[in-house]
């Protein structure tokens, strides 16, 4: 469930910048849209920050779970 977390917030990601990088090229056409850059910015970079946090979760789950393996292997002999 948390890679699919880290999967959807990652592609919010990409596409929040790509708002961002959408509203400077506006520039190019002499229609810039200043809103556009700043929820782009702040979204995907919020965005970031969620998934990667989510995905240290994940690794720490993944770790857990992988040292009680090592455990109960060591106890079974």
């Amino acid at each position: 469930m948390k890679r699919l977390a880290v999967l959807l917030l990652s592609i919010g990601t990409l596409v929040l910048y790509g708002h961002a990088i959408a509203g400077l090229g506006g520039y190019l056409w002499g229609d810039g849209r200043p809103f556009m850059i700043a929820y782009g910015l702040v979204g995907g970079t919020a965005t970031a920050i969620v998934a990667l946090f989510v995905w240290k979760l994940y690794l720490r789950e993944l770790e857990s779970s992988h040292l009680k393996g090592e455990e109960e292997k060591n106890d079974a002999r």
